[in-house]
């Protein structure tokens, strides 16, 4: 029977600790080495029989994990503060962590984390890249703003969104809006350039073209639900996907004692971002759905940000269904198919 060897990787930004165990528990090898995927690759080359690769989800596990799984490895992604549950000691170092990674994988105790295949990935970061340039053109026209009233120039409502009207400023002669006016052009031509993107992936999925019947989901937010939800069957219950999504509350319990807090700290922020924006748009336009009447009551009983969230969560919930059964959103709910019971037929 061929050796197998079980990798336990403590991956960082500049380094790499590794720590490799045989099917008993025994160290074969302890090492540091550097972040690039050369070093990694001669490393797991090193190692003998059939390796099994295990490393935490992180901000750069991307490229570790595809040079690993290039090795002909068994590479798995473990789920980071599931993880620290488990493994959590008093002593704690690079090279306890990479231990406990190689001990929780030879005994097959991992938490695993999703891993999307290289499309999803790209997708995602394009989505991100969206998010990102559009919310940096706001701060750029609030800093405009900013100087703009700090100077006295008076100027309406709306001014920097128009291309055309906003170049007339460049007259003042002002250094911080022209540099201003030139980021706003920069950033301008990204988010069209990642707007192109995401139109092409729309035309190409079933599932965001499904999710953009719903009223408030537009090509973008179908998009980026599609791309951080499916493929939806992962998530076995509805719970799982609410938790995912950081909508559900946390919640403290002693013996008779109960208390809910705050929502989920450890989320997709993202996800839970879009659902919000998406749920206030939806009340807006069909004031007559589940969504909204969801939202309604709860704003009612406590406030509008819990309505929000409520609505978000009523949102989610419609989401749910729809990338399930695989049918376009519908105001009433699609009736059951009845079932006859045949009579008796008579002697």
């Amino acid at each position: 029977m061929e050796q197998k060897t079980f990798v336990g990787l403590d991956v960082h930004k500049n380094s790499v600790v590794a720590t490799a165990v045989d099917p008993w528990g025994k160290r074969i090898d302890q090492s540091t080495f550097g972040s690039s995927d050369e070093e990694l690759v001669a490393y797991l080359r090193s190692l003998p029989g059939e390796k099994h690769v295990v490393l935490e989800a992180s901000t750069v596990w991307e490229h570790y994990f595809d040079a690993a799984a290039g090795t002909g490895a068994r590479v798995v992604l473990s789920h980071p503060l599931k993880t620290r549950l488990i493994a959590e000691t008093s002593l704690k170092s690079d090279k306890v962590d990479s231990e406990a990674l190689a001990t929780l994988l030879r005994l097959d105790a991992v938490p695993t984390a999703y891993v999307p295949d290289d499309r999803t990935r790209g997708l995602r970061r394009t989505v991100r890249d969206r998010i990102f340039y559009r919310e940096t053109e706001k701060r750029v026209r609030n800093h405009i703003s900013g100087v703009l009233l700090t100077r006295g120039v008076p100027f309406e409502a709306g001014l920097l969104g128009k291309k055309g009207a906003r170049e007339g400023l460049r007259k003042l002669h002002v250094p911080e809006i022209d540099r201003g006016l030139d980021v706003l052009l920069n950033l301008e031509a990204a988010t069209k350039r990642t707007n192109t993107a995401i139109h092409a992936v729309f035309l190409e999925s079933p599932e965001a073209q499904l999710l953009k019947s719903i009223p408030g989901i537009g090509e973008l937010t179908a998009v980026a639900l599609a791309a951080f939800l499916c493929p939806i069957d992962r998530f076995p219950n509805f719970d799982k996907l609410s938790s995912y999504a950081g909508l559900c509350p946390t919640n403290h319990q002693s013996s008779t004692t109960s208390f809910q807090g705050a929502l989920k700290p450890d989320c997709n922020h993202i996800l839970r971002w879009l659902l919000v924006e998406c749920a206030w748009v939806h009340r807006q336009n069909a004031k007559g759905s589940y969504v909204s009447k969801v939202g309604r009551r709860i704003a009612r009983r406590k406030g509008a940000t819990r309505g929000a969230v409520a609505s978000a969560h009523a949102l989610l919930r419609l989401v749910f269904a729809i990338l399930k059964r695989g049918t376009p959103y519908s105001l009433h709910a699609p009736e059951r198919p009845s079932c006859k019971v045949k009579s008796a037929e008579s002697p």
